[in-house]
């Protein structure tokens, strides 16, 4: 495709393609991260909304395109689609330009194949999602060392995420020799939601489900059900015995994946023990469509987070696209979302004393030490009550709030909004990599892509001469013939090519002595060294190998 056309291009290398989360749900009960639903929407908002001319990743298959579909694409979408060689170069000219990009935070992993395919100027993008754990802080220390530039992202999704992000890099920094920096830039860009069409006051379905008026106020949770790992609902079910005994009138839905923890009989003990059980619905593991239903249909959402693996709070602005004011705790990432008394109202949370007491580590105590600190974080259950009563009391004032935070949501976080955001810092980073010049390659060191041959050049006796000579045998004599057999030599990771093999087994027979590097020179053409593309030298080395390994090419010439 890149040799036959003219102009230069804007090409999007996609490190992995993710299925649809809640369809793998729907077929194997696996929970649905946050992470995971982000990696989904991204990739159907990058094929929907980019700009790009061209969108690679490796592993792309017509089969798998058809899954795409399945899951939810638009065989339109789908199709800008193609196939990149796993670890190869990419099919693109010297004069396009290229942003390598992954769903999460492992920046390395891009820097290796860069390093590998020599796309210098071709700027790393990845995101950030849960931050609290060591291995979150070793990954940005092992990315000191794996050839990163100042033009490669790392991008946060919320203010106190990036201000973590930063305290992280700057105790980093310090442990490293002086003039030694986390070379990528951080920049702040929100996730991304789909703004839904809703009539507000169109549907039923959801009242006639639970059984209630059609003036009856409903708030809605929608979230993982997990008391450790999410967040604490017991407060919630507190808050709303508070309102009810006060004569109010609120229904509540507690809705979620629920297949890792088993809350839901929990919560409804809890909620019978204080006398608001007929007042609340108990959903786990919702549908796709039952989750529009309870977003479109109810009036309020509340979420009292208290975890420190919240950084953004997905599920607060998907509510907010669907116009619906939020009473939130005042957390991290949702403080970016909730104006107090503009789009919905923020409850505050109180650590405990003990906090400091705590250590970020990787173990089951850390683990425990994040549950406890999670179950005593405080989420005012008096102001919590108070909001959600001032809410369910004034419809206009629901109306008011719920408009606003549509309209937040359009202006910051509709994927439309939010694709611009990524294509504007990845011009700037693709300008900002055009000054990578040789000295800069030469200082992009990265010990994670170290010689093999430095390290386990020992392994084996020896080490094949490029001067060594190469002669068919008999038995490459016998494939020859039966070239289908050829098939089984082909890279495990690749489309099988069995006219290599055969090409070079032909040329070996026509020229029998000729030395490896001349096999390797024959098979590209006559070009070589540095004129030659480094994957393709690699790739004619590794059939030689192929053929020497199955006995039809040997260094002795058999009479």
């Amino acid at each position: 495709m890149a040799g036959s056309r003219l102009g230069s291009m804007k090409a999007l290398y996609l490190e992995k393609i993710s299925g649809n989360p809640e369809r793998l749900q729907q077929k194997s009960s696996q929970t649905v991260m946050g992470a995971k639903v982000f990696e989904w929407n991204l990739l159907c908002a990058l094929l929907e909304h980019g700009t790009y001319d061209a969108y690679f990743s490796p592993g792309v298959t017509e089969e798998g395109k058809q899954q795409l579909v399945e899951e939810g694409l638009s065989a339109e979408n789908v199709d800008r689609l193609s196939p990149a060689p796993l670890g190869s170069a990419l099919p693109v000219q010297d004069s396009d330009q290229v942003v390598l990009l992954t769903p999460g935070r492992h920046l390395d992993l891009l820097a290796n194949l860069r390093s590998k395919i020599q796309k210098y100027r071709a700027p790393i993008c990845g995101f950030i999602h849960s931050i609290n754990s060591a291995r979150f802080v070793l990954a940005l220390l092992q990315q000191c060392f794996v050839g990163l530039f100042k033009a490669d992202l790392l991008l946060c999704s919320s203010r106190a995420g990036m201000q973590t992000i930063d305290m992280y890099i700057e105790e980093i920094e310090r442990l490293l020799p002086a003039g030694t920096r986390y070379p990528a830039r951080r920049a702040l860009v929100p996730l991304g939601v789909s703004i839904p069409k809703v009539e507000r006051d169109a549907g039923s379905a959801l009242r006639l489900r639970l059984g209630l008026k059609a003036a009856d106020c409903v708030a809605l949770y929608c979230g993982r059900l997990s008391q450790a790992s999410k967040c604490d609902l017991g407060p919630l079910l507190v808050a709303l015995s508070l309102l009810l005994h006060r004569g109010a009138g609120l229904h509540l839905v507690i809705a979620g994946d629920d297949t890792q923890t088993q809350e839901a009989p929990r919560l409804r003990v809890l909620a019978n023990e204080l006398g608001c059980q007929k007042s609340v619905t108990i959903w786990p593991n919702p549908s796709v469509a039952e989750k529009h239903v309870l977003y479109s249909e109810a009036d309020i959402f509340v979420s009292p987070s208290d975890n420190i693996q919240e950084t953004f709070g997905l599920t607060v602005a998907e509510a907010m696209a669907y116009g619906l004011p939020c009473v939130v705790s005042d957390w991290d990432g949702y403080r970016d979302l909730v104006r107090d008394g503009e789009n919905g109202f923020l409850v505050p949370s109180i650590f405990p004393t003990y906090i400091e007491e705590l250590r970020l580590c990787d173990s089951t105590i850390s683990m425990l030490q994040e549950d406890a600190l999670a179950q005593s974080t405080a989420i005012d259950v008096g102001i919590l009550a108070e909001k959600l009563e001032q809410l369910a009391a004034n419809p206009a004032l629901r109306r008011r709030l719920g408009q606003a935070a549509r309209q937040y949501v359009e202006n910051n976080c509709s994927w439309r909004v939010v694709v611009r955001r990524y294509e504007q810092l990845w011009q700037e980073s693709l300008e900002a990599a055009q000054t990578v010049d040789s000295r800069g390659k030469a200082a992009a060191h990265n010990l994670l892509v170290s010689p093999l041959e430095k390290y386990f050049g020992h392994y084996a006796k020896a080490k094949r001469d490029e001067e060594t000579k190469c002669f068919m045998t008999e038995e490459g004599q016998k494939w020859l013939q039966r070239p289908g057999r050829l098939y089984f030599l082909s890279q495990m990771s690749s489309v099988p090519c069995p006219q290599k093999f055969a090409d070079m087994l032909r040329n070996i027979a026509e020229r029998p002595g000729l030395s490896v590097v001349d096999v390797v020179k024959s098979s590209l053409n006559g070009s070589y060294g540095n004129g030659a593309d480094p994957a393709s030298v690699s790739n004619a080395h590794w059939t030689l190998a192929r053929l020497f390994k199955y006995g039809l090419v040997s260094d002795k010439q058999t009479a």
